[in-house]
């Protein structure tokens, strides 16, 4: 089983994508998520999200790399999960997961039926009632007691762990995130290039710093899988 990752910056989108390119791109369904918009960066952040996940899944999916844009479309479950529907309208066994923080994209997909979650975070100071609101005893102590140059790099390790392990779950933040513990390591995995964080849970985490942001994935199965980089 082969997951595929990229990390890419927000396109540059100029003004007749918007006027005349828009309709080849979105599916019918994703118009009207996209008219629902109205901040003009909520609508970049989506935008730009959608974007750089197509690209990866008509890189890595051999069935779809000759579908136009506008068939692949990204929909949400109720829950906010995304899922990927393709020429027929029916929904894809492909898995899809993304994240955007400051003008950047993590996406991650698969063509096999693997339940995993991503995250991308940038490194920056969280304050105290927040980490005290959201994170565990453990969690917070692991933060309150480490090197004050690493508070920042283990504070949000922690916490996009923790979003990666609610989208693998499908259940976004309507679970409570200090039912998850997550223990921060700088320990490589058995992925090459990734750090292991520790997590209660038959779940694999993984982790790697990229620059000023912090990438997450966690995968539910206990069986192997490849992980192949990929530049959009």
């Amino acid at each position: 089983m082969t997951i595929f990752l990229t990390f890419a910056e927000f396109p540059h989108f100029e003004s007749v994508f918007f006027t005349e390119n828009l309709l080849d791109f979105l599916g019918e369904q994703e118009r009207i998520e996209w008219d629902r918009l109205k901040v003009p960066k909520r609508k970049r952040e989506w935008l730009s999200a959608r974007l750089v996940s197509k690209k990866l899944i008509r890189a890595c999916v051999p069935e779809l790399e000759q579908v136009p844009f506008s068939k692949i479309q990204i929909l949400k479950e109720p829950s906010g999960a995304p899922f990927i529907s393709a020429e027929n309208g029916q929904r894809t066994r492909v898995g899809i997961s993304f994240s955007h923080s400051h003008d950047h994209v993590f996406a991650v997909c698969s063509p096999d039926d693997i339940h995993f979650g991503a995250d991308l975070e940038r490194v920056e100071p969280r304050a105290r009632e927040f980490i005290e609101d959201f994170f565990t005893e453990e969690e917070i102590r692991q933060v309150l007691f480490s090197d004050p140059d690493q508070i920042d790099l283990i504070a949000t390790t922690i916490w996009s762990g923790k979003e990666a392990v609610l989208k693998a779950l499908r259940s976004g933040l309507s679970l409570d995130t200090r039912k998850i513990e997550i223990g921060y390591t700088s320990e490589p995995s058995n992925q090459e290039g990734w750090l292991r964080l520790e997590i209660k849970s038959p779940s694999r985490l993984f982790w790697r710093r990229e620059g000023d942001f912090v990438e997450t994935l966690c995968i539910l199965e206990n069986s192997e899988q490849d992980l192949h980089w990929v530049t959009i």
